[in-house]
């Protein structure tokens, strides 16, 4: 038997172009069919309001808004405490009224209530105030 021996194209660039473009639909196929290559969309997990900053077009250097930001939060912190310490003074005059009127249950529980209240906030005040 004798073998017939194919002679090379005499345009090997045309060939090779050819073979690739044979050989490119198999290729798309097998990516389409490999599970690895698929594309999985996924949401933002976290949606935000828009930084007004972005919007209005505001820059402020970071040095001058961090100290903005550092104050504000040192002037809400002073407003809290002064707002505690308001509440501790009157939950107490309340306490000292509650134990001199005649004892009864209600007003034990109130004195009891009021007393939770005195010990919460001043734990509070006191934890606000290391922070500072």
């Amino acid at each position: 038997m004798r073998s017939q021996r194919i002679s090379p194209p005499k345009q090997p660039r045309l060939a090779l172009a050819a073979t690739c473009l044979l050989l490119l639909p198999l290729s798309l196929r097998a990516q389409a069919n490999n599970p690895k290559s698929q594309q999985i969309y996924l949401p933002d997990p976290t949606p935000r309001e828009t930084d007004p900053h972005l919007v209005l077009g505001e820059t402020s250097p970071v040095g001058v808004q961090d100290e903005r930001v550092v104050e504000q939060q040192s002037a809400k912190r002073r407003e809290l405490i002064e707002w505690a310490a308001n509440e501790l003074v009157s939950l107490s005059e309340r306490v000292q009224v509650d134990l001199a009127s005649p004892k009864t249950p209600a007003t034990m529980a109130l004195a009891a209530a009021n007393t939770e209240k005195i010990e919460q906030l001043a734990k509070n005040v006191s934890a606000a105030l290391k922070a500072q």
